[in-house]
């Protein structure tokens, strides 16, 4: 017999229920991805993954893909108004700037330069902002704006800046100098750390933000009278936070082993990436959590390809000392290699069996291996190949086959 007060409970039941299925569907559908370049405003994240722009709710979700060209989009930055995206692309050749609507649509491209030109986000009356070396004199990046009512480029008056945000009013500048310098490497304190700058319009000179530290501080965000920053005082790339004087500083995510790499905010949410996840930090409730993101795909990346010329890959080539086994290092991966019957010659032509016992280590070893060696107790030392000519019938071999061998194999060479 139902009571009235079971009855009642019905519908909360269904909605539970209706929310658990619905819930699991989604995350029982697509693949996790390697997410880079997050951007947000509102409830709308923008990110790159598998060399294409998605779009995905701030909650997480199953991600929408935008953009489907062969070349890779990257640093995707959303309008003022939510309504278009600003990123880079290599469509016609060189890196430049385009937009498209969030909601998907036919690329318009917006620069023409001689350089690289690399979004940086948008003022905020709404002109999209890149730095380019295409305007100094010196190897220096440095800050244009676009009208894109006008089509008309301002250039920002700073020898030197990049990765800039502005405030709520546009009248200072946030930015970067020396711009990045492509390595990662972990506390790095030396001459070319990127620190933090400001540069308020009619001021002489460009203030330096970051005066107590001589690690690396970059990607500033400015928001609610404060600049946030990516910076590794405590020992990993974390987010933290100065006034607008460089004081008052403050640590907002304690992440640890894998850094902060890119940050973006709108109205106290954060967007930002740890190691291949985006996470999303909200600051009035002062939470970090991932965003749990999952791709629709073919996984194009992972299927199997064919290459003409695999031997171009090969960096090093050693053998055992008595000449059965030898190990090739190729694309950062150690191969266990056995000559099962050697190499020998015949007089109209030589035969070379080569059998791939095993690959030492596996995809999830993130570290790269360069030159190994074999010793009598066969652990990698030194002993290397001198006969260029074994080496080169061993690469003919590997070359014609298409591949790195899985199989006993048979090559003939002339």
């Amino acid at each position: 017999m139902t009571t009235k007060a079971n009855r009642s409970k019905m519908p909360f039941i269904a909605l539970f229920l209706s929310l658990f299925l619905s819930t699991f569907l989604v995350f029982s559908q697509g693949f996790e991805g390697y997410y880079q370049f997050a951007d947000v405003h509102g409830n709308t994240v923008v990110f790159s993954a598998e060399g294409d722009l998605w779009t995905v709710p701030l909650s997480g979700g199953l991600a929408q893909r935008l953009t489907t060209h062969p070349e890779e989009e990257r640093f995707p930055a959303i309008s003022p108004d939510g309504k278009t995206i600003a990123y880079n692309a290599s469509y016609e050749g060189p890196i430049e700037v385009y937009t498209m609507p969030l909601t998907g649509g036919i690329p318009t491209r917006w620069t023409y330069e001689s350089d690289a030109s690399i979004v940086n986000g948008w003022t905020p009356n709404g002109e999209i902002m890149y730095d380019t070396r295409a305007f100094s004199t010196l190897p220096d990046r440095q800050l244009v704006t676009i009208d894109t009512k006008t089509k008309k480029k301002h250039r920002v008056p700073l020898s030197q800046a990049s990765e800039a945000s502005f405030s709520g009013d546009g009248s200072t500048v946030f930015f970067v100098r020396p711009s990045y310098h492509g390595n990662v490497t972990k506390r790095y304190k030396g001459g070319t750390a990127r620190q933090l700058w400001k540069y308020t319009y009619g001021q002489p000179e460009a203030v330096k933000l970051t005066t107590d530290f001589a690690g690396g501080s970059h990607h500033p965000m400015w928001y609610n009278n404060r600049v946030y920053f990516i910076t590794d005082r405590d020992g990993t790339m974390n987010i933290w936070s100065i006034n607008e004087n460089g004081e008052d500083l403050k640590q907002h995510t304690k992440h640890e082993g894998f850094d902060v790499r890119y940050a973006k905010q709108h109205n106290g949410n954060f967007v930002y990436q740890v190691g291949a996840d985006i996470w999303h930090y909200n600051l009035a409730s002062d939470t970090s959590k991932k965003i749990n993101i999952r791709l629709l795909s073919d996984l194009d990346q992972l299927r199997e390809k064919w290459d003409d010329n695999p031997a171009k890959y090969i960096t090093s080539v050693h053998s055992d000392p008595e000449g059965d086994h030898i190990v090739i290092t190729a694309r950062g991966r150690v191969y266990h290699t056995l000559f099962s019957h050697g190499c020998y010659h015949h007089t109209d032509r030589t035969i070379i069996h080569i059998r791939l016992l095993n690959r030492i280590g596996s995809n999830e070893h993130a570290s790269s291996a360069r030159r190994n060696r074999w010793t009598s107790d066969r652990i990698w030392y030194q002993h290397r190949i001198t006969d260029h000519d074994i080496i080169e019938r061993c690469r003919t071999c590997i070359r014609r086959r298409y591949g790195i061998c899985q199989s006993v194999i048979e090559c003939n060479v002339p």
